[in-house]
Order: C-alpha cells, then sequence, then structure tokens
C-alpha cells in the first residue's frame, strides 16, 4: 500500500530546524534532529490515519483503497509503518 500525505510541509528532516544546535555540537545535533523527524512522522502518520478513518467509500475509491485496507491503516498504533 503506498503512503498518503495529507501534510507535506511535515515531512522535511529536522536538521534544518536543528542546525544552529547542530553546528558545536555535531554528533549530539544529528542524534536530536533524529529524535525530532521521528516524532514529526509519529505526528504526521496519526494525522493521516485519521483522516484517512474519516473518508467514506467513494473517497477511498479515488485514492485506490478498500474499506477493509482502510481499516487495517487505521487500526495500526502511530509508530507502525
Amino acid at each position: 500500500m503506498g503512503t498518503i500525505s495529507f501534510f507535506p510541509s511535515w515531512t522535511g528532516p529536522a536538521v534544518r530546524l536543528l542546525a544552529p544546535i547542530g553546528s558545536g555540537l555535531s554528533r549530539a545535533g544529528a542524534v536530536l534532529a533524529a529524535a525530532v523527524d521521528t516524532v514529526l512522522g509519529w505526528q504526521r502518520r496519526a494525522a493521516e490515519r485519521t483522516a484517512l478513518a474519516t473518508m467514506d467509500d467513494r473517497m477511498l475509491r479515488d485514492v485506490g483503497l478498500t474499506h477493509a485496507e482502510a481499516m487495517r491503516e487505521t487500526d495500526k498504533p502511530f509508530w507502525k509503518v
């Protein structure tokens, strides 16, 4: 099943956001950036699954999913891909 992104602006690496922190502490900054990316990914995934759960059958057909496929995806916890 493909990934549907309702919030494409959330999908950038946090490295740019944390560049000033990472410049002096490159390893710690990279670890912090990876942690922020992970949390933002979880947040995006949870929001997308919530939006998917609200779609009717016509909308699901438009994105190429059946109701059963959508329910399987929305039943996953936010940390699972």
